[in-house]
């Protein structure tokens, strides 16, 4: 890979955390269906593998961000997931390469990235109170529901119960930070688990005037040093309950909901920006789900579990004439009504093979409003049906393969044509195999379909975009294999190190182009290969837990050939996908029980469209950030734990940019406090 070779290992993050064994965390039956074996990186993240296929765990109230970080915040500071804002303010996510539509989102069961445009903004997604967030880069189920390609994102508010966790029949977090400019977070929540009843709460208040622009960063909007148009606000709470009965029964509830308010920063590089803002954007998740318990049959023991979840979201959009942000030229309203049901039958043998069948079904609809007009409506419809076997062999090796038929159809179109029913079936197999009791060998292959949205099909973006109801599903093929080590190695206690290679074959693909009218269209046109190889390492020395020095990376160096099928397989560079990225953080104890780190972002060399001037390229970034924390024990009290942090982030002011135009926030100083 040129220049991508030159590149070392690089990143990592955690605050303060210790590189410490951890018990093997599971992943809860009504969503991936699997166990998920881990060694510990750090407190607040492990690796791991689940059929075949690399995962990382991630524990949200570990992370130095923030103290009740969004969806956006966590995945920044997580391994090998790339988190950019688009010039519409959503922030978009890609693993290996991938589009954005093409990993999966998942709220405790819930695909949030099943809907109008089949893709998750996470920085509208709170993860208060979240256990834990499951990172699994490939595909390691087909019983993940459809449109389900690239790798899964989990967030689970009930991994073992927080109180549980802690050993406390009882528990309560608050936290608070503020930056230099004002900007604040408000959290507050608590749980008690009950033996067989598990009941936690929280709530969440986010508010920003804007975010600081970097060194040499030139807005002519700009107000104070703030990115035009970058404010926000946002409100955000959350319930969970959840019964346990004898022989694994089980019945959850979590409720959850947002509304929040924001602008969209225009992008500095063209003439012609978005001057969007979204007076609101609101959205409810219900998500409940029941486990029979383990039952005895003759060949063995079977269990069903069963989910729904429900979304619904409104939002708005307000176009303005100029950058004063006063005169509206504009409207666009949506209203998103999302139904999904989920059933899983799963049988294991005496002989240790386990058999698994699912099937799940997702209702979308969405009316969109572009005033003065009235409202058109639009439906899509999407089922999934597989099942996938598991067979040890020999003790030490599980091999798991599966297939699954998907199907999509749009009974409502908004007035435009009905796109005809699509099915493809898919396929997978995988590998894992324990060579010892700390070196772990995996492998999977892969290959499903992904069917267009409805906002891809028909909408019109304000004029923006040309609707494209005749737009065909794309289809990954993905392979992937990899080891995984965690073993102490002499006078280093505790190392842990893991490396896996991929390629991914996406034909078919779905991007945009720009038409002579300057509005964009999106077409099947590009064939898309992606090779390359992930490293995540941690290593750490010393006597206690937070007393130790600690070195933790994590590296993605891949190559992205992009083929023109329109244009006779010409090649060209991949939109807004680095070809390195990575991250290095070191840990050092300091007197009076302070930890400091310090964490540098490295991104390679990017490349964007843009409308006028065709491909642009973007530089080699790098970013620093440090921080010095000190946890106290506290007793007596509802709280365990106080951890106070102040942190500089971006310590140079280094211009850094999501894609072109589209920069990232300059120097702030944050302070933040956490009871818990």
């Amino acid at each position: 890979m040129p220049r991508v070779a030159t590149v070392l290992f690089l990143v990592a993050h955690i605050s303060g955390a210790a590189v410490a064994q951890v018990p093997r965390d599971t992943v809860r039956a009504d969503s991936a269906t699997r166990q998920l074996q881990t060694v510990s990186v750090t407190e607040s993240r492990a690796v791991g593998t689940i059929g075949g296929a690399s995962a990382v765990v991630i524990r949200p109230d570990e992370l130095r961000g923030s103290p009740a970080p969004l969806l956006e915040q966590a995945l920044r500071e997580s391994p090998f997931v790339l988190v950019r804002q688009n010039s519409r303010g959503e922030m978009e996510l890609s693993v290996r390469g991938s589009d954005s539509r093409q990993a999966a989102v998942l709220l405790d069961g819930v695909p949030l990235s099943l809907g109008w445009d089949h893709r998750t903004d996470p920085s509208l997604i709170p993860i208060t109170g979240g256990e834990s967030i499951i990172i699994v880069r490939g595909l390691s189920s087909l019983l993940n529901g459809p449109n389900t390609l690239g790798g899964t994102i989990q967030i689970e508010h009930e991994r073992a119960s927080g109180a549980r966790a802690r050993g406390r029949s009882s528990h309560a977090w608050l936290g608070s930070s503020i930056d230099r400019d004002a900007a604040y977070v408000l959290t507050a929540g608590g749980g008690r688990d009950a033996g067989s009843l598990a009941l936690k709460a929280g709530i969440t208040h986010r508010m920003r005037d804007g975010f600081r622009l970097a060194n040499g960063i030139i807005d002519t909007g700009s107000s104070d040093g703030l990115r035009t148009n970058s404010d926000s606000r946002q409100l955000d709470g959350f319930v969970s309950a959840r019964w346990s009965g004898e022989a694994g029964k089980g019945l959850g509830l979590v409720l959850t909901a947002f509304d929040a308010e924001r602008g969209v920063p225009p992008e500095l590089h063209i003439q012609d920006p978005r001057l969007w803002r979204c007076p609101y954007q609101s959205r409810f998740v219900a998500a409940l789900s029941g486990r029979s318990g383990t039952r005895t049959t003759p060949l063995g023991f079977a269990s069903f579990d069963v989910g729904a979840g429900y979304n619904v979201g409104r939002s708005k959009i307000d176009s303005y004439s100029n950058m004063r942000y006063r005169t509206i030229v504009g409207e666009e309203l949506g209203a998103e009504r999302t139904a999904t049901g989920r059933a899983q039958a799963t049988h294991s043998f005496f002989s240790g093979v386990q058999l698994r069948g699912a099937v799940t079904t997702a209702d979308v609809r969405y009316t969109e409003t572009l005033s003065p007009a009235t409202g058109v409506d639009y439906r899509q419809r999407l089922w999934s049906a597989g099942s996938e076997i598991e067979v040890p062999v020999g003790g030490r090796v599980s091999l798991a393969t599966g297939l699954v038929h998907d199907r999509a159809a749009t009974p409502l179109s908004g007035g435009r044509p009905v796109q005809a029913p699509f099915s493809a079936w898919g396929v997978r197999g995988g590998v894992t195999g324990a060579l010892s009791a700390d070196l772990r060998l995996h492998a999977s292959a892969s290959r499903r379909s992904r069917f267009p949205s409805l906002r891809e099909l028909y909408s019109g973006a304000l004029n923006r975009y040309e609707p494209n109801p005749a737009l065909q599903p794309e289809t990954l093929l993905g392979i992937e294999g990899g080891m995984t080590v965690d073993r102490k190695l002499g006078p280093i206690p505790d190392v842990t190190f893991q490396v896996v290679a991929f390629r991914h074959n996406l034909d078919d693909a779905v991007v945009r182009i720009t038409q002579p009218d300057r509005r964009f269209k999106r077409v099947n046109r590009d064939r898309i290969r992606s090779t390359g190889l992930e490293l995540l390492a941690g290593v750490a020395s010393g006597t206690s837990p937070g007393r130790e020095i600690s070195l933790t990376g994590d590296a993605l160096l891949q190559q992205i050939d992009v083929f023109d099928a329109l244009a006779g397989n010409a090649q060209r560079h991949a939109e807004n996908q680095p070809e390195a990225r990575g991250m290095l953080e070191l840990g050092i104890p300091l007197p009076l029980l302070v930890r400091a780190t310090a964490n540098a972002r490295f991104t390679g060399t990017q490349y964007c469209e843009h409308p006028e001037l065709g491909e642009q390229r973007l530089e080699v970034q790098n970013v620093l950030d440090v921080a010095v924390q000190r946890r106290f024990q506290l007793s007596g009290t509802a709280f365990s734990e106080l951890r106070s942090i102040i942190a500089l982030d971006n310590v140079a002011d280094r211009a850094a940019y999501d894609q072109c135009g589209l920069p990232q926030p300059g120097r702030s100083l944050r302070l933040g406090i956490q009871l818990r």
